[in-house]
């Protein structure tokens, strides 16, 4: 693991309000051990949203719970056209440990004196389903360094197959078994249409609140970097009243030193 990697990870289990002091320090010491990359790294990191920092602390404190959600969809995925009543219950079984990481995120966020609203609820959401249909963020989220909220993809990302359709026409057949087949292929496509529609819908909403969140924690860096200055400003006032008044003694000290000598 990375220099930069390690300071993720340490980084992101910080709560999110001591994320910017941390951020800081961790940078430092990344300089002064000439880790100059991972500093340079860890100083553009922007702090976490309470519900990406939530999504980050499942790798920590809820891993197995992660894995079961990962692997069922990636059984939604294998099955989605070969095995219809497989897909279905692999859709089932995501939506269980979905809801199950969704609550422990919430926990997560309790803990550290957050109170999670249903819009914190649909953000965790969105972006568990955005890691798992994604190699390189469910590799990240399973370590617990996702750096952004992502988007809950579409039902055909999510599978990585294209949409089911229903063949319609034939011969007709009599067989109780290919009858009931034809029904669960034609309840899985309505379901596969149905959670295509919703997840556009998430997505269009899910664009407008990270605007919304971006230009928050714009608004917020700059209230912090303010902070920042105004207590630097502080400190360097303090030295200057320092600086003058050992200047002053030092004056003092020389003018006894003439006296004595004349």
């Amino acid at each position: 693991m990375t220099a930069g990697a390690r300071a993720l990870e340490r980084l992101y289990a910080v709560a999110p309000r001591d994320f910017t002091r941390a951020r800081n320090t961790l940078a430092a010491e990344l300089r002064q051990a000439r880790e100059l990359d991972a500093a340079r790294e860890v100083a553009r990191l922007r702090r976490p949203s309470a519900p990406l920092w939530a999504v980050n602390q499942l790798a920590r404190h809820a891993r197995p719970a992660l894995e079961r959600f990962l692997d069922a969809v990636d059984r939604l995925r294998r099955t989605q056209l070969s095995d219809p009543r497989g897909a279905m219950e692999a859709m089932r079984a995501e939506r269980v440990q979905l809801e199950a990481l969704v609550q422990r995120a919430e926990q997560a966020l309790t803990e550290v004196g957050y109170s999670p609203s249903a819009e914190a609820r649909r953000r965790i959401s969105d972006t568990l389903l955005g890691a798992a249909a994604d190699r390189r963020h469910a590799e990240a989220l399973m370590h617990g360094r996702l750096t952004e909220e992502l988007h809950a993809p579409g039902f055909d990302a999510l599978t990585g197959a294209t949409r089911l359709r229903v063949v319609q026409g034939g011969t007709p057949r009599r067989d109780a078994g290919a009858a009931k087949a034809h029904d669960e292929r034609r309840r899985a496509a309505a379901e596969a249409r149905q959670g295509e529609r919703d997840a556009k819908t998430r997505q269009r909403e899910a664009k407008a609140r990270e605007r919304q969140r971006e230009a928050e924690e714009r608004r917020r860096e700059a209230s912090e970097r303010a902070a920042e200055v105004a207590a630097l400003e502080r400190d360097a006032a303090v030295a200057r009243e320092r600086l003058a008044e050992v200047e002053r003694r030092l004056k003092e000290v020389r003018r006894g030193k003439s006296r004595r000598t004349r």
